[in-house]
């Protein structure tokens, strides 16, 4: 029997109408975090849009694209307007402060430092460089261009703590603000892998960070927010992606497979099973009946049930106990792709359960049964029906395209992203043509009048060597003032 069809058509209107026009008046109070909100709207509209998300790969994959050059060239400069002079994302536009606000002189270390460290956070950092491959044109090479690598990868550092767990952002005392949870470990090993931290020489504490980690997983197989905290599914995503990711960006990967995967889950065989047990069958509540607990976890007839039934409809929660949630189908599915066990679940009643109780008549998913479709679980849910796709003979779901699960975006906007990190950690080309070197030499010395230049020079130094003059360096900065503003007279 066919399964039912992702409706894309509903799915692209909602996603264009928050792309276009004024999200809902409940998303005021969401205003700090409106880099994250753009990313989930970027994201979407890329994943149904995709050159994999066509049943026949187009020509020209940015024509076929729903975000056209123009916004991605605006949106690009918009994200990069959100960087901290100090290194880092602020996550809105309201955090950032002119330049008088942001940079202070620090007389003890003679360097420049930030007044107002707290605006820029992790989070808006892992969504601003995600967003800028999502943006990239061409292969995406050059979608970091414009990013302070170097800065950002010492700023990142200082949001790790002495434990190995990282905090979202660190205040004008040194004090690292923020949890200690799986989140936190996931944004900083994405945005070590981005940037190229270890080749750049800026690395964080990678072993304390997976020491960390390996403290998280709890009795029943899963992982907590921390050492001795509940097991949750979101967690359990984060630190396998964390671990994932600095495997990724592991030199001797090939010598070393899943060596720090390996090294932060003392039991991996438990934390599927915490997974699998994720997933339950869902029935329909009882309208007649009021009491709210037999609403969140309608109990089945005993009588009535077989061991040969098959469910129709599953859900997935993140703890035990809590009722089934969109968002949640995406923790579990996303964390057990990467630990190539995706296909202990099943794909069909849990695709079932989305279709057919959290998916919104105008396109989007609920968080649970009934709800509004919101940006945050609207994005999920389709990066859940992406990750369960891979189960299928096309490896995609019908309508999106491929998915990684270890960055939560489409397969091409990953490869954007590598390709990005390849081109900030190549060394450049030593084989330059010494001759077009030379050539483009004597055309700079032209326009600056080099000779002229030269000269001025040799005339400040003898006249400050005789006493007559100040220091050359203080005549040459009010010769550059005096003479630029001269030459574009001159040349008006």
């Amino acid at each position: 029997m066919s399964e039912r069809p992702l409706d894309t058509a509903r799915h692209i209107r909602y996603w264009q109408r928050c792309f276009r026009t004024v999200l809902p008046d409940h998303y005021v109070s969401n205003d700090s975090i409106r880099l994250t909100l753009g990313f989930f709207i970027v994201a979407a509209l890329d994943l149904l849009s995709s050159p994999s998300s066509y049943s026949e790969p187009p020509s020209d994959p940015l024509k076929a694209s729903l975000i056209t050059l123009e916004d991605r060239k605006r949106l690009r400069a918009w994200v990069l307007s959100l960087q901290h002079p100090h290194g880092g994302f602020c996550g809105s536009p309201h955090h950032v402060l002119p330049e008088g606000y942001t940079t202070k002189w620090d007389p003890k270390n003679g360097i420049e430092t930030a007044r107002d460290p707290a605006n820029a956070n992790i989070a808006a950092t892992y969504f601003a460089l995600l967003l800028l491959g999502l943006l990239a044109k061409d292969d995406g090479s050059k979608a970091f261009e414009g990013v302070n690598r170097i800065r950002t990868l010492r700023w990142l550092k200082t949001l790790q703590r002495d434990d190995g767990s990282f905090g979202e952002l660190i205040d004008e005392n040194g004090y690292i603000g923020g949890g200690r949870d799986m989140r936190y470990c996931y944004l900083a090993a994405t945005i070590r892998w981005a940037l190229g931290g270890a080749e750049a020489g800026e690395d964080f504490d990678v072993d304390g960070l997976v020491a960390h980690i390996r403290r998280g997983q709890t009795f029943d197989g899963g992982m907590g927010e921390s050492s001795m905290h509940e097991s949750h599914a979101g967690y359990v995503y984060c630190a396998v992606a964390a671990l994932s990711l600095l495997d990724l960006a592991n030199p001797n990967a090939a010598m070393e497979p899943d060596r720090y995967l390996r090294a932060g889950i003392p039991s991996i065989p438990a934390l599927v099973h915490f997974l699998a047990c994720r997933q339950f069958d869902y029935f329909e509540s009882d309208a007649d009946n009021e009491s709210e607990d037999s609403d969140n976890h309608p109990l089945p007839d005993l009588s009535t049930l077989t061991l040969s039934d098959t469910p129709q409809l599953s859900g997935f929660n993140g703890r035990l106990n809590k009722i089934a949630d969109t968002c949640y189908t995406w923790w579990v599915a996303g964390t057990l792709a990467m630990l190539g066990q995706g296909k202990i679940i099943d794909r069909g009643p849990a695709r079932n359960f989305m279709l057919e109780k959290t998916q919104h008549m105008i396109g989007g998913f609920g968080k649970n049964v009934g709800n509004p479709p919101d940006i945050y679980h609207g994005y999920l849910g389709l990066a859940a029906l992406g990750t369960l796709g891979a189960q299928t003979a096309d490896g995609k779901e019908p309508g999106l395209g491929k998915f990684d699960p270890r960055l939560c975006i489409g397969i091409e906007a990953s490869e954007r992203l590598a390709k990005a990190r390849q081109a900030l950690i190549t060394p450049p080309d030593d084989d330059y043509n010494d001759d077009d070197l030379l050539e483009e030499e004597e055309r700079i010395k032209k326009e600056l009048d080099w000779d002229t230049i030269q000269e001025e020079i040799s005339e400040l130094q003898a006249k400050y060597k005789a006493g007559d003059g100040r220091h050359p360096l203080i005549e040459m900065l009010n010769w550059n003032a005096t003479n630029l503003s001269k030459g574009v007279k001159d040349k008006a």
